[in-house]
């Protein structure tokens, strides 16, 4: 059985990432400078960290791009939610078995990821990485 070990990441989808990040340097106090890069392949992003997490604002680097679509039908706003699991394999196993859609995909440094229905999960686009 595999267990979740970590919220890793919320990605949040903007057309403007500069000012999204901006807006939550000044309303919520993040001291630290933004880390440039992120972890979908076809975004430009920036990461503000706070404890062992990250909040990741993303904007699409390519129209028809799943990011594209996403602001053009919602608009900006949470995106994605990313968690570490102990055992990525066990996951896909065992998330089949109870008969969530599991599709398999990759980070923008070539990492692993499953990624979920929304429709399966009350909405909510939830992807599962391997715990660093």
């Amino acid at each position: 059985m595999f267990r979740t070990t970590d919220l890793a990441r919320v990605i949040v989808a903007t057309a403007d990432v500069e000012a999204a990040v901006a807006t939550f340097r000044k309303n919520f106090g993040f001291d630290a400078r933004p880390e440039a890069g992120g972890t979908l392949p076809d975004a430009r992003s920036a990461s503000l960290g706070i404890a062992a997490a990250e909040i990741e604002f993303a904007a699409p680097s390519e129209s028809g791009s799943p990011l594209d679509a996403f602001l053009a039908e919602r608009g900006p706003g949470l995106f994605e939610i990313v968690l570490e699991v102990d055992d990525l394999e066990a996951a896909a196993i065992e998330l089949a078995e109870r008969g969530l859609d599991v599709a398999r995909g990759s980070t923008a440094d070539g990492r692993p990821k499953l990624l979920l229905s929304p429709a399966q999960t009350n909405g909510a686009r939830i992807a599962l990485v391997p715990a660093a």
